[in-house]
């Protein structure tokens, strides 16, 4: 067949935003062949690389395999690493995550065209979201966020391919799955395919999307259960079973970080010994009724990181190793950079981190103000498509765009909901959703300028 000027327009935008967050990805790719330092150096790789290193071995005997992988819990935090360190070592693993991130970025430029149309927004929001801090480091460490993140958007390009068209149940099924596999890397996403279904139903109630949402909804599911039945089948209980970060954990840790806030924990830092390991939602329930005030803060604390660190340090210091060994003071429990915000405020946090690494600090105030560029254009997107006669509520625009709008419009306030959660809510978590900022940021930006230009002209003429 030969391709039209048309075809050829039609993928322009595809070709320059992979080619431009390859190339960026390949010039890291050469630092990690010289060194796999910043492989090694991202949050909880110890552990993870412990996980896998047992499973591995477990994997020379067959009698002692499940077991093995009922020790680590939750399979899909170690799992896809396990096969591909066993395969190639460090190296297989970055260059599949780096492979998974281009793929991601194009696919953003794809939801984002079908938004918004035109080619630029496209453009535009694949090369940022391809090119935020976050995007850049994930896929050269060991992380589960290279590999959960990019399997959300391709989740999400799929409802979005497959709803102009008369597709068949696997279509659906698929694209479930792909946010499946994505909630069983990073279990806080495992609600979001029921949320992409339920928000498919809302727009459109025929009897045939009701289908389409409920094989989607199964995909999405299908790994979590299987998986939980296996440990139901091991364990006698039916989850994602323990391990060093789950639900239970985070409960406890939070709850420890409120208690120190509060004066009750040791004022070193130390977790009491009165306090379980783990809580259940109960006791977590407890604690929070006991001291409103305290989980309060910490939540609000949590907002704030999620919202204004930009990510940076994860490639400034993870991954490139600039002030590596500055940032082990600035994680100390009990006077690092989160315990000083959490219980003198932001200015003292600055000025004491600045004593400690002042290359650091720098680097997260200009990532900060960045990314403040970033959340200004996605608040502004905000107002626009949410009020009346926006876009999402033009029953004569097509249902691919005003789904795509709801979805990207929920999956930011999803990500920062659930990591409400977990103990310690770093940019990374937010990561999750990063995808969705970004068109939303692009399409803000646009908007604002847009007006002004509009305001320019009414005020010449």
């Amino acid at each position: 067949m030969i391709r039209t000027p048309a075809d050829r327009g039609a993928s322009a935008p595809y070709w320059i935003v992979g080619l431009t967050v390859l190339a960026v990805h390949l010039a890291l790719f050469c630092r990690d062949i010289a060194s796999t330092d910043g492989f090694f150096r991202a949050d909880r790789a110890p552990q993870r690389f412990h996980a896998i290193r047992t499973l591995i071995d477990a994997a020379h005997d067959q009698s002692a395999f499940a077991a093995g992988l009922v020790k680590q819990g939750n399979i899909g935090d170690y799992g896809i690493h396990a096969a591909l360190y066993w395969l190639g070592g460090p190296l297989a693993v970055i260059g599949f995550q780096v492979l998974l991130a281009v793929a991601a970025a194009l696919c953003v430029t794809y939801i984002a065209g079908r938004a918004f149309p035109g080619k630029s927004f496209g453009v535009a929001a694949g090369i940022l979201y391809g090119l935020l801090p976050q995007s850049l480091a994930f896929p050269h460490q060991l992380l589960s966020e290279p590999m959960s993140n990019p399997l959300l958007i391709f989740g999400t390009a799929g409802v979005v391919h497959a709803i102009p068209r008369a597709r068949a149940p696997a279509a659906w099924l698929l694209s479930g799955l792909a946010m499946g596999i994505a909630g069983l890397v990073r279990p806080a996403l495992i609600l979001l395919p029921l949320a992409a279904a339920a928000s498919l139903v809302w727009l459109d109630r025929a009897p045939a999307r009701r289908l389409q949402a409920g094989a989607l909804a199964l995909g999405g599911l299908a790994p979590f259960i299987l998986w939980g039945m296996f440990m139901l089948s091991e364990t006698g209980r039916f989850g994602p079973g323990e391990s060093n970060q789950d639900l239970g954990r985070n409960f406890s840790q939070s709850t420890a970080k409120v208690l120190l806030s509060q004066g009750v924990a040791p004022a070193d830092g130390h977790v009491p010994d009165w306090l379980p390991e783990r809580l259940t939602l109960g006791q977590y329930l407890h604690y929070l009724a006991s001291y409103p005030r305290g989980f309060a803060n910490l939540y609000l604390n949590n907002a704030l990181v999620m919202i204004i660190d930009s990510g940076i340090g994860r490639l400034y210091v993870d991954l490139l190793g600039f002030g590596a060994e500055e940032r082990i003071r600035l994680q100390d429990p009990s006077t690092g950079w989160r315990a000083q915000l959490t219980n003198h405020g932001a200015l003292t946090m600055l000025r004491r981190g600045w004593a400690v690494a002042p290359g650091t600090i720098c680097a997260g105030v200009l990532g900060a103000v960045g990314f403040a560029l970033v959340n200004i254009g996605m608040v502004a997107a905000y107002v626009i498509l949410c009020r009346r006669g926006s876009a999402l509520g033009d029953f004569h625009e097509p249902l691919q765009r005003r789904w795509c709008l709801a979805f990207l419009l929920l999956v930011p306030l999803y990500v920062l909901a659930t990591s409400q959660v977990v103990a310690y809510a770093p940019s990374r978590l937010r990561s999750q959703g990063e995808f969705a900022i970004a068109i939303l940021a692009c399409f803000g930006w646009a908007a604002m300028r847009g007006a002004r230009r509009s305001a320019s002209k009414g005020v010449s003429a």
